[in-house]
């Protein structure tokens, strides 16, 4: 048994959003940026790539875990990490839709946007539609949530290994 004793320092839940909610824009930006360099530059077709929509979520949740750790020595337990994936996937998700109706707003495409989410089902199967987005919803904050565990685990077991002297 080692004789690690984390730090007192805490890490507020607004602090933790904030922090999450502009390392989701700054990738998200980046994403795109690198994806049309490599595109103009390269040729590359990045469009067809679905992990590009969820790397920014990632290393969002990723960075926060980082912070939270490097502040408290701790990894987000319990409710605060969970709720911390709630809210900064909600967040997220703000983020897209208004990124989605500014686009549509800027080209004037509203004609476009009544089929942007038409799912071709019979009238028997239109439970399915809330069954699936709800699905993908509880999905994508244990992404999130699991994002921010993977982004704390090293820095904990780094911070004990420097406490105890391990090698």
């Amino acid at each position: 048994m080692d004789s690690y004793v984390p730090t007192t320092n805490t890490v507020s839940f607004g602090a933790a959003i904030f922090r999450f909610s502009w390392l989701y824009i700054l990738t998200a930006i980046a994403v795109v940026v690198i994806a049309f360099l490599l595109e103009a530059f390269l040729h590359i077709d990045m469009s067809k790539n679905s992990f590009l929509g969820v790397l920014p979520l990632l290393s969002a949740g990723a960075g926060t875990g980082k912070y939270y750790a490097s502040r408290t020595g701790m990894k987000p337990k319990g409710g605060k990490a969970w709720s911390i994936a709630l809210v900064g996937f909600v967040i997220s998700l703000i983020f897209n839709l208004a990124v989605i109706f500014g686009f549509v707003a800027l080209t004037n495409s509203w004609q476009e946007l009544g089929g942007l989410g038409s799912l071709r089902l019979r009238g028997g199967e239109q439970w399915l539609v809330p069954l699936v987005l709800g699905g993908l919803f509880l999905f994508f904050v244990v992404l999130t949530r699991l994002s921010l565990w993977m982004g704390a685990n090293p820095v904990v077991k780094k911070i004990r290994k420097d406490a105890t002297g391990a090698f």
